[in-house]
């Protein structure tokens, strides 16, 4: 029923997505064009010719615009024209090791990028829908208790904090500035895995990186807690809450949190051996010492989405790292056929086929 639901939605509904060539942008960006939208994508372009945005398929299918977050509105001519009635907001520094490397950069990024979209906003007439993609770790996380969209926010890292400030930002301009005349959703998301992912500084691509050059692999916080999820569940919540926000205003923004069911709220280490099993092959070990902080436990609720829009996580975290694995066989062994096998494996999982 939801297909068909997509399918009429989302056909030639104009999206701009920022963040578009990332691993959750370009996925998504996949998924709503095969139900018919129209998508624009603004970002910088990816290094690692692996990320799916940089096949030549990819970039047939999507238009994009490429350029910093920051300087979004060089490019306001040619966004208003193009008329978006939904934005979804990806763009971001997304890891926790570089933010302490370059903490003014993740900041100038994750807080004063979301202004720069924000204020173009202000001057689209069109939009009626604007997605924020935060974090799980926007909250202060002290005790490890599960996170509900009620829990404090304060992220006490430096990538943590900048997410939380994305995170009342967005809120400020719905009060402020679109109260009754555009939605906006934040969304806070658990750790995603599955196909397409090359920041080799996370756990599933540096772990398949290592077995492809035939390296040990070592693990930096084996016993932290984390809430897996494959990316597909999360894009399908994100389009069942596009289609059930747009039907009227609400007068305050919407939070959600996206994560799995508590059985795939395992540790790292768990998650590495259940691996181990399936490959047979990983030689993997610890890193002693780290020379930063990272959060050690994060179990996410998803109580509200699932009563709100009877959404559910589809795919279990064992179900999860087998979707991956398959995807990231593929790709090492043929790279030039990873598009085609990205659509084999989105088809399926939303009956497309």
């Amino acid at each position: 029923m939801r297909i068909k639901t997509f399918k009429k939605f989302f056909n030639k509904k104009k999206i701009l997505i920022t963040g578009h060539t990332g691993f959750v942008g370009s996925n998504l960006s996949i998924v709503l064009s095969l139900f018919g939208a129209n998508i624009l994508g603004y970002s910088l372009k990816k290094n690692y010719k692996g990320y799916l945005s940089n096949h030549p398929n990819f970039k047939k299918l999507i238009k994009t615009i490429s350029g910093d977050i920051l300087k979004i509105n060089n490019f306001k001519k040619k966004i208003i024209k193009f008329k978006p009635e939904i934005i979804i907001h990806l763009a971001s520094q997304p890891i926790v090791r570089e933010a302490y490397k370059d903490i003014k950069g993740t900041y100038l990024t994750n807080v004063l990028g979301t202004i720069e979209l924000f204020e173009l906003i202000k001057k689209t007439p069109s939009v009626r829908q604007v997605l924020i993609f935060t974090s799980d770790k926007v909250y202060r996380n002290i005790t490890g208790n599960i996170l509900s969209e009620e829990s404090k926010l304060g992220g006490l890292d430096p990538y943590s904090s900048s997410k939380s400030s994305q995170d009342i930002l967005a809120n400020s301009y719905k009060e402020s500035f679109f109260k009754f005349t555009k939605n906006v959703t934040i969304i806070r998301a658990g750790n995603i895995i599955g196909g397409g992912d090359f920041d080799f500084t996370r756990l599933i691509p540096d772990l398949f990186l290592s077995i492809n050059k035939n390296k040990k692999f070592i693990l930096r916080n084996p016993n932290a807690i984390r809430p897996w999820q494959h990316i597909f569940d999360l894009i399908n919540a994100l389009l069942i809450i596009i289609c059930k926000s747009q039907k009227k205003i609400k007068s305050n923004s919407i939070v959600f949190n996206v994560g799995p069911n508590k059985s795939s709220n395992i540790k790292v280490i768990t998650l590495v051996k259940i691996l181990k099993k399936n490959l047979k092959i990983l030689n993997f070990g610890y890193k002693k010492k780290i020379k930063f902080k990272e959060t050690k436990i994060l179990k996410l609720s998803n109580i509200k989405i699932k009563r709100s829009f009877n959404w559910r996580p589809r795919i279990n975290v064992f179900e999860a790292l087998n979707l991956t694995n398959l995807w990231y066989k593929e790709f090492y062994k043929n790279p030039n056929k990873i598009f085609e096998f990205t659509l084999s494996q989105i088809k399926k999982y939303f009956k497309l086929l």
